[in-house]
């Protein structure tokens, strides 16, 4: 099943996860779910406005409503290969691996604004999306774009989330992607998908760049 705002918004994505492999999922609190989004929906009322951090696949596949989109960059932050996959793009026995923002360096991405009137609902989508088993947590950090910097709503890496990867060998880190497969297809599809991401919007990653000439190599 494709990640879409149908399989979000009925649940069928949540279901899917649990379905692909049980015992692997751990769904987060459903009250820690809905305080960490209102926490985001208050933060958002107090700036009067509500821009997301676009590392990954909200790049290429954002799902939400955006009224508005410029190229953006995160100080202190690198995105990585960091978050194990057992389902959605591996298996238990071939995991995969999910990016993550993880400490250290800066990040090119997409700052996406959700429109005003449709904060509530698309924070649900984006929530389902993101935060189904916590392996993230979101944050308000500054983000550089044209006008200035603005505060933006973040996903970061969940340090304590036990899929946490704090330090992954770069041979098996290119194993993992380039062979882990699962019910949303191969772990490498996800790279390469970002990797035209990224060049669609003129943003670079040499850390993407050169992970797509390793994982091509192993892979031909």
């Amino acid at each position: 099943m494709p990640l879409s705002r149908d399989s979000l918004a009925n649940d069928a994505f949540k279901q899917q996860m649990l379905d692909e492999a049980p015992g692997e999922m751990t769904l987060m609190d459903p009250d820690a779910f809905e305080a960490s989004r209102q926490e985001i929906l208050r933060k958002a009322e107090e700036y009067g406005e509500l821009w997301v951090f676009g590392y990954g696949s909200l790049i290429w596949n954002p799902i939400v409503e955006i009224a508005e989109q410029r190229p953006a960059i995160l100080n202190g932050y690198s995105r990585r290969f960091c978050v194990w996959a057992p389902i959605g793009r591996g298996s238990p026995d071939c995991p995969g691996l999910w990016l993550g923002l993880d400490e250290g360096g800066s990040c090119d991405g997409v700052a996406l604004r959700l429109p005003e009137d449709q904060w509530d609902s698309e924070t649900l989508i984006l929530w389902r999306r993101e935060m189904i088993s916590a392996v993230y947590r979101p944050n308000w950090l500054m983000l550089e774009m044209e006008g200035g910097a603005r505060p933006a709503c973040v996903f970061l890496a969940n340090h304590e989330h036990d899929r946490y990867a704090a330090k992954v060998e770069r041979a098996d880190e290119v194993r993992a992607i380039a062979t882990a497969q699962g019910s949303m297809g191969t772990c490498r599809s996800y790279l390469y998908d970002l990797a035209d991401g990224l060049a669609k919007h003129d943003l670079g990653d040499p850390y993407i760049e050169h992970l797509v000439g390793e994982v091509r190599a192993f892979s031909s």
